[in-house]
């Protein structure tokens, strides 16, 4: 079993598992080796594989971590649905697109599905750390923006020094060098919502994604 924070996962919920890879990537899904930061993740709608909307209760994250067990606080899960499956150029961190391009980046339903919840990742734990959605969010794969964006915001204040870090195990993606993450940290204070982060094509977390039909 997973660990889990304010679990309630029930015998008729299902599963889908995207990503499979073993890269250590300390920068997602939130990095705790800045005070302050966002992030961003794409999940294709032919990754999800539903033909119907769903209601999605929680999500898992596939982590570890090389030293003691590490904890952020006043952290922020947001999901939205998109029509692109990777980050366009200008992408800044609300996840608009300035200026829009010939074929622009479009959103919808972003919602704030979690907040101010603490992460823990715990040393030599369970490879899966479930976080429970206080908001549980209707997911609709047959529009135009199909595939599903995931959102972190981290305003924890502080950060883990050295490079025992937490991190998330990732797949590698390789095809066209394709940008399905996201970030922007720093330390001190949020960046601006009005900046360009950086698209990131080594990645993305591999993730668990629970849900009810």
């Amino acid at each position: 079993m997973p660990s889990v924070i304010n679990s309630t996962f029930s015998e008729g919920d299902e599963e889908v598992e995207i990503g499979t890879g073993t890269i250590q990537q300390p920068e997602y899904p939130s990095y705790f080796y800045y005070d302050f930061g966002f992030f961003g993740q794409i999940y294709k709608a032919s990754e999800i594989g539903v033909s119907q909307p769903i209601t999605i209760t929680a999500v898992r994250f596939n982590m570890g971590e090389s030293g003691g067990a590490e904890t952020m606080i006043n952290q922020t899960l947001k999901l939205g649905q998109v029509n692109q499956d990777q980050f366009d150029i200008n992408i800044r961190n609300d996840f608009t697109q300035v200026p829009l391009q010939p074929a622009p980046w479009l959103s919808s339903n972003i919602t704030t599905v979690k907040t101010n919840f603490t992460w823990t990742v715990p040393n030599n734990g369970p490879p899966w750390i479930e976080i429970q959605l206080d908001t549980p969010y209707l997911y609709d794969p047959t529009g135009t923006n199909s595939n599903l964006l995931l959102i972190w915001e981290n305003r924890d204040g502080s950060y883990t020094s050295g490079s025992g870090s937490p991190w998330a195990l990732s797949s590698t993606i390789l095809s066209g060098g394709t940008f399905r993450s996201y970030y922007d940290y720093q330390d001190n204070s949020m960046p601006p919502l009005t900046s360009y982060g950086t698209r990131d094509s080594s990645g993305r977390p591999n993730i668990q994604i629970v849900y009810a039909v």
